[in-house]
This record gives structure tokens, C-alpha cells and sequence, in this order.
């Protein structure tokens, strides 16, 4: 099946935000082999937040938003602060998981990485207890829907997205899809950040670094499943989740529990 057949969740119409989707839609099969879609209105992923409109937020309560989880760093946060940080929007908590993406983290100082693969497979070996916490956090607010989100909403936002559409069942070419998409929505300002890195660093930087190629996620699947055995058994073994909360958070995703 080509990736133009397959099936990726739509931008949610938000004046003020690009690249927040819903991960509901998706097929999966279970470990017993029942087929479905995964539910909607569970897990957003998006990318910065902080231009967000009233209309934006109220569409976001519309759609049940219980939890915002921030997973840019603190160097991030300083320069970027988040519209639901600090109680702002009453109803919606606020959780800030840093996550280092050796780019946007440190403001692009010091060794750039060769390939968006290595800063994902530095993410899933040196910060697993981050996938834990986060998987806890909106098991604890299960009663709506929680948004996780980075600066652009592609590399460490799409390594969680990777790690929940797998442990639902969804297959690997959806995965890469659902991560290509931001293509799409964040294609034009990728562009423009990788001019201004450039000019700021005064010198050409990879265009890898700031595009949504398949083959980056294709390859970090295909470690996860090398190295780890999979979604469930990295976040079981490696992170430390209890199988009670992959349970229910699978359980969730497929829209069970």
C-alpha cells in the first residue's frame, strides 16, 4: 500500500496553531487479532501552542481537552511560554515533561546531528523514565483528552505518537504516515527555521534536520523493534510502565475503557 492511501488524521482547525492532530482513526489490530480504528478525542499531538486564540482554546474544550503535556525544554519554555502553563485556562491542566531533541533544546549551539534518526533513538535509549511519566500523567486525567506537544510537533512529539499508535496495534506504514504528515501543515516554516539556523550558525545546515522524511521514522521503528521488541515491551522493560497502565492505555486508544 502506497503512503498516499493510507490513512492520516486531518489538522484540527485552529487559527492559531498548525499541526495539532487527533490520533483517533487509525487501524489497528489487537494481540488477539480484532480489528478497529483507534478513538478520538484520547490523545492530540500538536506543535507549539503559544499563538493559541480564544476561539482556539474554546474548540479544544469542545473536543474534551482535560491535559496539556509541554515536552519542549526549559530553554524552550524561557523563550516560548505555553498559554495553559500555570493554570491560565481554567478546566485544562498543564504538565511540563522536558525532552532534550539536541536542536530546538539548546537553541541550535553545539554538534548538530547527522540525521532526525539519531536524536529519535537518543530519545527512546537516554530518556525512557520521560514516556512514563507522560503515560502516567494522562492516565491520571482519563476522563478527557490530553495534548502532547514540542516546538514544530515532529520529532519528539512524533516519537510519542509512535510509541501510543503502536502499542494500540497500529502498523508500522501508518506510523510513518501519521509522522510524515507534518509535512504537510509545517513544511513552509521548517523551511524558514532551517534559513534562519542557517543564518544565525553561518553556515548551511542538513535539510534533513527540518523536514518529516518517511525513511527517519522507518528506521527508528525498525530499531525500536531490534533493540526493544516493540512499543509495549520498551515502555514495559526499558521505561518502567506497569502492564495495568499500558492495559488501560491501550484499552483507551482503541476506545475501550
Amino acid at each position: 500500500m502506497s503512503q498516499t492511501q493510507l490513512y492520516t488524521s486531518e489538522a484540527l482547525p485552529l487559527r492559531g496553531a498548525r499541526n495539532v492532530r487527533d490520533l483517533g482513526g487509525y487501524p489497528y489490530v489487537d494481540e488477539r487479532g480484532h480489528a478497529g480504528r483507534t478513538a478520538r478525542g484520547v490523545f492530540l499531538r500538536g506543535a507549539a501552542l503559544g499563538r493559541l486564540r480564544r476561539s482556539d482554546v474554546d474548540l479544544l474544550r469542545r473536543r474534551g481537552l482535560r491535559l496539556v503535556i509541554d515536552i519542549r525544554s526549559s530553554f524552550e519554555l524561557r523563550h516560548w511560554q505555553d498559554p495553559f502553563a500555570d493554570g491560565k485556562v481554567a478546566g485544562i491542566d498543564y504538565i511540563h515533561i522536558p525532552m532534550m531533541d539536541q536542536l530546538n533544546s539548546n537553541g541550535f549551539q553545539g554538534l548538530l546531528p547527522a540525521s532526525m534518526f539519531d536524536v529519535y533513538r537518543d530519545l527512546l535509549d537516554e530518556e525512557p523514565e520521560d514516556f512514563k511519566t507522560l503515560l502516567e500523567a494522562a492516565d491520571a486525567r482519563a476522563d478527557g483528552c490530553t495534548l502532547f506537544h514540542c516546538r514544530a510537533g515532529k520529532d519528539r512529539t512524533g516519537v510519542v505518537a509512535m510509541l501510543l499508535l503502536e502499542l494500540a496495534g497500529v502498523d508500522g506504514a501508518h506510523i510513518v504516515a501519521d509522522y510524515a504528515a507534518t509535512q504537510r501543515y509545517m513544511g513552509r516554516g521548517l523551511r524558514a527555521q532551517r534559513i534562519a539556523v542557517s543564518l544565525l550558525l553561518r553556515k548551511k545546515v542538513p535539510s534533513c534536520l527540518f523536514e518529516a522524511r518517511p525513511e527517519e521514522m522507518e528506521r527508528t521503528l525498525a530499531y525500536l523493534h531490534e533493540r526493544y521488541g516493540g512499543a509495549r515491551r520498551y515502555l514495559r522493560s526499558v521505561a518502567g510502565c506497569s502492564d495495568s497502565l499500558l492495559d488501560r492505555t491501550a484499552a483507551r486508544l482503541r476506545g475501550g475503557a
